[in-house]
């Protein structure tokens, strides 16, 4: 399965549907040269996620730490967890990932399990991500049993469901029981800084189509605009204003996907001052015009 594009609403959290509500989670592989901008952008959401890197080399960024992941390791990533992939030195590096509801792991509402072993671990300090190598023994366990519930998702036979939920529980068991071994350093202010990206990511999402300002942005979370850029820098690795062309970008995409405005109209509608200037960015990003774009994935007339 390839889920080309992850959606992303105006509070910044995803909304590409995770399976059903009977069976809340989805199973895909993410090739990342099919995303818009070559890369999935930062987003969060309630799900877990596990995600084994079969081709490549790719960068895992969780909240303020980035990680490097070769083909054969993996990454778990907790719940509510800003998080962003991009590829290394291959543009078509490729990971398997497992986006799970939490109350998968739960069995039912207010059970004893979920009292016990799950919601403690979903806000636990230190526990934001743990990278998996296939050289550490019960982190190949994990890695293994990653690859099987893909197996079984994609192939679907009898009983799927069940197998999948067995190895799910196994998976979370084999984690939290070594959770006191990983000793991940953490960031007394980590929260903070976490609530402030997710504060400013929100409002660009909201006012993308509107001339922004450094001040206004950095009003919001009551600081400094200097403090803004450096704080937004180290913790997203772009700059506030990269970030909100990345996010036209994007949002231009949907249009020239699903409409026939004009490049030129687009340009104006997502926030660009000039079309120009939008043709460059977008080239830029995605390594094509929009209107290329366009011709390569919409079949809808040409128009300037």
């Amino acid at each position: 399965m390839q889920k080309k594009e992850i959606l992303i609403d105006e509070n910044h959290r995803e909304t590409t549907l995770h399976g059903s509500y009977e069976f809340p989670m989805a199973v895909y592989v993410d090739q990342l040269d099919k995303n818009a901008l070559g890369f999935v952008n930062w987003h969060w959401h309630d799900e877990i996620q596990f995600s084994l890197v079969t081709k490549g080399d790719v960068e895992f960024c969780v909240n303020q730490k980035t990680y490097v992941l070769k083909a054969g390791q993996g990454i778990f990533i907790n719940s509510g967890c800003l998080h962003r992939s991009k590829p290394i030195s291959t543009p078509d590096s490729t990971f398997i990932c497992l986006d799970v509801a939490v109350k998968m792991l739960s069995f039912f509402q207010g059970s004893a399990i979920e009292q016990k072993y799950v919601k403690p671990y979903l806000k636990l300090e230190g526990f934001s991500a743990v990278t998996l190598d296939d050289q550490v023994e019960w982190q190949k366990i994990i890695l293994t049993k990653i690859k099987e519930v893909y197996r079984l998702y994609t192939q679907k036979n009898y009983g799927y469901e069940l197998d999948i939920c067995i190895l799910l529980a196994a998976v979370w068991r084999q984690l939290i029981s070594k959770q006191d071994e990983l000793k991940a350093d953490t960031n007394a202010n980590e929260p903070i800084n976490q609530q402030r990206i997710k504060t400013i990511m929100s409002y660009i999402q909201t006012h993308y189509m509107e001339k922004m300002t450094l001040q206004e942005i950095a009003a919001i979370v009551h600081i400094s605009k200097g403090e803004c850029c450096r704080f937004f820098k180290r913790t997203v690795k772009c700059t506030v204003f990269d970030y909100i062309a990345n996010c036209r970008i994007n949002k231009s995409i949907e249009l020239l996907r699903t409409t026939d405005l004009t490049v030129s109209e687009i340009a104006g509608f997502v926030g660009f001052g000039s079309t120009s200037y939008y043709i460059e960015r977008f080239k830029r990003q995605v390594l094509c015009t929009p209107r290329e774009y366009r011709v390569q994935h919409v079949n809808l007339p040409i128009v300037q």
